[in-house]
């Protein structure tokens, strides 16, 4: 019996789970992180009295690092067992790791900021629940834009608002780092899946696209017409807005000439590199297109063995049954012997 693919379709949209709470759990949280920032960063490191001295929560981030690490290492362990990608799936972490080190190394101004990795992977996890609730779509691409893209906000608000006390500049470190974070979050929430999902159910991404273009257009614009200025020839106001001799207002990027594209002192590895907008941007679309090469790894819905065969003009080619030996298709019945010709 044949059915009505429409109607297969009505009823696997009635059953899909709804996606409306988890958006507002990821915006709740992703707007409790950012309000959040500085009054955390500033507990993290207040010096507090205990037995053995004076000491801060910061000092102890080298041992809650290497206990995530150990975490992390386990909880892939048990998904590479059970993936069917298991090559693909390590091989993704590999890449991950990868990324993250350069990071480490050459990016990260103290190891205080390792905390975007956490803290990114869970956004990436509540917009993948909320864009694909049961994981057949492989949306890699979308649940990275929309997360860097926060990450983004996260960042400017940080340096115009929360932070100004001691924001030298936008920093295009973390939206890297940002990134990779929520790529961790995308592989730990695909990486699992073992379910078929079907090619025809990747939609185009018109709102990504559309978005991207408004915010390029706008830079541009605001590039063109002086109203954003990488790179300021005096000193700028914390916030990054200067105020022309004219009432005009100008965002600066950086509040002094000396930040982009020149290597700072840190605690971290002693020096570390502030990437220039130009380089940052590059970067970020050479790992997220890497990154979005994930979703073409995608498990595959295969034919049913029940699916009705077309038959003649016009029919697909069918191939040969492969539980006959050495693939060759069945012999072909032969008729029942002629009672006449029985002696």
């Amino acid at each position: 019996m044949l059915t009505d693919p429409s109607a297969q379709s009505t009823a696997t949209r009635s059953r899909q789970p709804a996606t409306l709470p988890w958006w507002l759990l990821a915006w709740t949280y992703y707007v409790a992180c950012c309000l959040m920032h500085l009054r955390f960063s500033l507990w993290l490191v207040r010096q507090r009295e205990a037995v053995f001295g004076a000491t801060s929560f910061a000092e102890f981030m080298p041992v809650l690092v290497i206990a995530i690490a150990c975490g992390l290492i386990i909880w892939i362990a048990m998904q590479l067992r059970t993936s069917r990608r298991p090559r693909v799936i390590a091989g993704y972490w590999l890449l991950w790791l990868l990324a993250a080190a350069l990071n480490d190394r050459f990016l990260t101004f103290s190891i205080n900021e390792y905390f975007h990795y956490p803290q990114y992977a869970i956004l990436a996890l509540l917009v993948a629940r909320a864009i694909d609730p049961q994981r057949s779509r492989w949306y890699v691409g979308r649940i990275l834009f929309w997360v860097t893209l926060m990450g983004m906000g996260d960042e400017l608000l940080q340096y115009t608002w929360i932070t100004i006390s001691y924001s030298e500049y936008l920093d295009f470190n973390d939206f890297i780092v940002n990134l990779v974070a929520a790529f961790a979050g995308v592989l730990l929430y695909y990486g699992p899946a073992n379910s078929n999902s079907s090619p025809a159910t990747q939609a185009r991404p018109v709102l990504e696209y559309l978005v991207a273009s408004c915010i390029a257009v706008a830079v541009l614009a605001g590039l063109q017409t002086g109203r954003i200025v990488p790179s300021p020839t005096q000193q700028v106001p914390p916030g990054g807005v200067l105020q022309l001799a004219d009432g005009s207002h100008t965002f600066c990027l950086q509040r002094g000439p000396d930040f982009y594209g020149a290597w700072q002192n840190g605690p971290r590895h002693g020096r570390y590199y502030v990437m220039p907008p130009i380089a940052g941007f590059l970067s970020m679309l050479l790992l997220g297109t890497i990154f979005s090469s994930f979703s073409r790894h995608r498990p595959t819905t295969m034919p049913s063995p029940h699916t009705p065969v077309r038959t003649g003009p016009g029919a697909p080619h069918q191939s040969p049954d492969p539980q006959r030996p050495g693939g060759m298709p069945p012999a072909p019945a032969m008729p029942p012997p002629d009672a006449s010709s029985t002696p």
